[in-house]
Parts: C-alpha cells; sequence; structure tokens
C-alpha cells in the first residue's frame, strides 16, 4: 500500500515581469506513489524541480494544483493546527545539517524541541534524546555538544535522529549526503537503510548523484524541466535506461579506466531559462534523437508491460550500445 500517493502536481513561483506579474512552473504535473519501506529516488541536475516537489510535500510552498496524500489524507487542503499534526508524519533532513540545527542549543537540545512537539513529556526527553542517539550512532555524551563541536557527519545523524523524534512515516531526504565525504557518505546511507528496516519509512530521496541513488533507491523517477521522464524501478532504470536524458545522466557517472569513448551517451548544450515557453518535450533541443514531433507535442508517460515509465516518442530507439552500457553501470 502506497504511504504517499501523489497525482499532477504543479508547483509555481511568482515573479514579476516588466509590466506585468508572471509565474515559473517550477513542477509540471507530476505524479508518483511511495510504498512503506521502499525508497523512491528522485533525479535531476539543477534546476529540475526535484526540491520543489520536496517543499510542495511537506507544505513548505502551496501547490498551484495537483493531489497530495500521506496515509491516505489529502494534504493540500489542511491549514493551521492540521497542518502541524500532518508534519509529525512527514520528516525533512537537509543537505546542510549545520544550516538546519539551531547552533545555539546543544544537539541533544535540537533533538528535545522536535520531542516537545511530539508531547514527549520534559522528564521523558533525556532518556528519549539518548535512545535516538544511541539509534544513529553517537555516544550519549554527544548530547551536550554544539553543532560546531560536531563534524559534518555528527550533525547529519543528529538532523536524522531529530527527524525521527516525532515518529514519522515518510523521510524526505534533499541533498542529504551530497555535502559529506564519500567514506562518511556511505556510512550515512547504511545508517538510511537499517532505520528504514526497522520501521518501515517510506524515503523521498532526490540525489543529483546518480550513484547514489543506484545504492539507495529502490525505485527512480527522473525529472528534467519540471517533469517526470522516466520513472521505474532501480534495476529497470539503470540496466535499461529508455529516455536519452537518463542515459546521459547515467554516462556522467564516473567509471574506473573509462576512455571518451564510453561517454557516448553525454548530451551538450544546457537546458532551457527557467521562463522559456515549452510546447513539445523539454529536451527535444538537445536531444539526439529528436524529430519534429518532439518539437510540437509533449510525450506522455507511457508505462510498458513491466510498468517501466517513460515519456519520450522515440523510448524505443534505444541504441544498442546505449542498453548495453546502462547493463554495465
Amino acid at each position: 500500500m502506497s504511504v504517499v500517493t501523489v497525482q499532477d502536481l504543479t508547483v509555481r513561483y511568482p515573479r514579476r515581469g516588466a509590466f506585468r506579474k508572471v509565474e515559473l512552473t517550477a513542477v509540471d504535473a507530476v505524479s508518483f506513489a511511495i510504498e512503506a519501506g521502499r525508497t523512491l529516488g528522485l533525479a535531476g541536475e539543477s534546476g529540475s524541480g526535484k526540491s520543489s516537489v520536496a517543499r510542495a510535500l511537506m507544505r513548505v510552498h502551496d501547490p498551484a494544483s495537483g493531489s497530495v496524500q500521506v496515509a491516505g489524507r489529502e494534504v493540500t487542503t489542511l491549514r493551521g493546527g492540521a497542518l502541524r499534526t500532518f508534519r509529525a508524519h512527514m520528516q525533512m533532513v537537509f543537505q546542510d545539517p549545520y544550516d538546519s540545527l539551531n547552533p545555539r542549543l546543544t544537539a541533544g537540545e535540537n533533538v528535545g524541541e522536535a520531542l516537545t512537539a511530539a508531547g514527549v513529556p520534559r522528564p521523558d526527553q533525556v532518556s528519549r534524546t539518548r535512545e535516538l542517539f544511541e539509534r544513529v550512532g553517537l555516544p550519549a555524551a554527544f548530547t551536550g555538544r554544539y553543532p560546531h563541536q560536531l563534524s559534518g557527519g555528527q550533525r547529519q545523524r543528529v538532523s536524522i535522529a531529530r527527524a525521527l523524534a516525532v515518529g514519522p512515516q515518510v523521510l524526505v531526504c534533499d541533498e542529504a549526503v551530497s555535502a559529506l565525504d564519500v567514506s562518511v557518505r556511505a556510512q550515512i546511507l547504511n545508517l538510511l537503510k537499517d532505520l528504514q528496516e526497522a520501521d518501515g519509512l517510506a524515503y523521498l530521496f532526490i540525489s543529483h548523484d546518480m550513484s547514489t541513488l543506484r545504492f539507495i533507491a529502490d525505485d527512480v523517477a527522473i525529472m528534467y524541466q519540471g517533469r517526470i521522464v522516466e520513472l521505474g524501478t532501480s534495476a529497470e532504470v539503470f540496466a535499461r535506461p529508455k529516455h536519452p536524458y537518463t542515459r546521459a545522466l547515467l554516462a556522467a557517472i564516473p567509471e574506473p579506466g573509462a576512455g571518451r569513448r564510453h561517454r557516448r551517451g553525454v548530451v551538450r548544450g544546457e537546458a532551457p531559462p527557467v521562463d522559456a515557453v515549452l510546447t513539445g518535450c523539454a529536451f527535444a533541443p538537445r536531444c539526439p534523437l529528436a524529430t519534429e514531433i518532439c518539437r510540437v507535442e509533449r510525450p506522455a508517460l507511457v508505462a510498458d508491460a513491466a510498468g517501466h515509465r517513460t515519456a519520450c516518442h522515440h523510448a524505443d530507439a534505444v541504441p544498442a550500445e546505449a542498453t548495453a552500457e546502462g547493463s554495465a553501470a
């Protein structure tokens, strides 16, 4: 059963033009679902709309349209106290733990604030905080340290402990390991996997690093210019990528000993500006497979027999070498 169900989610931001107010569409009719105990990896280059999806789910920014259901409850219509209650079901782990923690409070006090919000009596908070620190692999003595006295990986563990304090069903990780060293990154990813297995958490894991998603994600959604262009299980997407943009992301993964001949999937050019009017496929100006239909007609996200969905008019025209490279990766 899906814990998170998103249907036709659209997010717009106001922007003042020269003569009138205009709106920029950051997320354009995005749909996906996340089941309990599974991780949906959301990938794409900067500006593709990944973080806007996360903010809309958390109701940091109200969506322009669409539906977001968490545990069967519609959250786009929640206001006031009902919205504050909902946020206990969905928590967020940010990219920079130093910015997300209060530097004037100790690590234990940062977690204690979440326990207070969850209604845990103050006499019980000390023992509960130590339990949470133990779960994320930190000694109890660290509860008395300030964020600046901790390493980046330790601060991120505190952030995870704070998120767990309210007993969420869903954890949104927005580039949660991109600011960490490679060895520390692996430790945090393993920690997240262990917590998911123990509590049955559903993760929305946002990253631009395909190698990270290959390790952590059960399902992968690829975003480009606010739209999902490919969605499927991690095994399918990495072994048999169908969208040219997905193949470009996979081709950009560094491989030991890989020369130029292994990078044929890399595309040229830049993404269109955020205020560009898109009539067909947003990737058409950079796509080596683009034809006239790609420039005038927006492709629908169509599923194949295995449930692997792709928004591409030429999804079946996958070069043999691209498929082989994806399988090797």
